[in-house]
C-alpha cells in the first residue's frame, strides 16, 4: 500500500493521542496531518492560508463535535466542492446518535465510525471502497 497522505480533524487530544497510536501500529503508511477546527480544516482541505503550499489530503478522518463550526459543515463543504469531493470522508466520532450517522452518510460520507478508530474496518474501507460504502448504507433505517 503506497503512503496515505491522512488529515485528522479533532480537538479532543486524547483522541488524537489514541488515533496516532492506533495508526502508527496499522501498517497503513501514512504521512497525518492534523487540525482542530472546522474552519481549519476546511482551510485545509482547500489550500487556503496558512495552508497554501500543503498537498491536499487522501482520505480525512472527521470529528463531528468540533470548535467554530461542526464536522458536518465541513462534510457538506467537502462534497459539494467539485476540486475535493473525491477526497474520502470517514467520519470518526464518539456520536451513536443514529440521526448523525444517517445525515452524516445521507451527505457524503464515505463510512462513519465510532471511536476509537477501528483499523480492521478502515483497511476494509481503504481495499473496498464503495462496496464497504453500500454495505454500511444499506444498514441506515429507511
Amino acid at each position: 500500500m503506497e503512503n496515505l497522505n491522512i488529515l485528522l480533524v479533532e480537538d479532543n487530544d486524547m483522541d488524537i493521542l489514541i488515533t496516532k497510536e492506533i495508526l502508527s501500529t496499522s501498517r497503513i503508511l501514512q504521512t497525518l496531518n492534523i487540525v482542530s477546527t472546522a474552519e481549519e480544516a476546511i482551510s485545509y482541505v482547500n489550500q487556503w492560508a496558512p495552508f497554501q503550499q500543503i498537498e491536499k489530503p487522501e482520505l480525512i478522518l472527521l470529528d463531528i463535535n468540533l470548535p467554530f463550526g461542526n464536522g458536518f459543515g465541513v462534510l457538506v463543504e467537502v462534497k459539494e466542492n467539485p476540486e475535493i469531493c473525491d477526497i474520502p470522508v470517514v467520519i470518526l466520532t464518539s456520536s451513536t446518535c443514529q440521526y448523525d450517522k444517517e445525515f452524516a452518510l445521507k451527505n457524503g460520507a464515505d463510512y462513519y465510525m465510532e471511536k476509537p478508530l477501528d483499523i480492521p474496518a478502515l483497511k476494509t474501507f481503504l481495499k473496498e471502497g464503495k462496496k464497504a460504502v453500500e454495505l454500511q448504507e444499506s444498514l441506515v433505517t429507511p
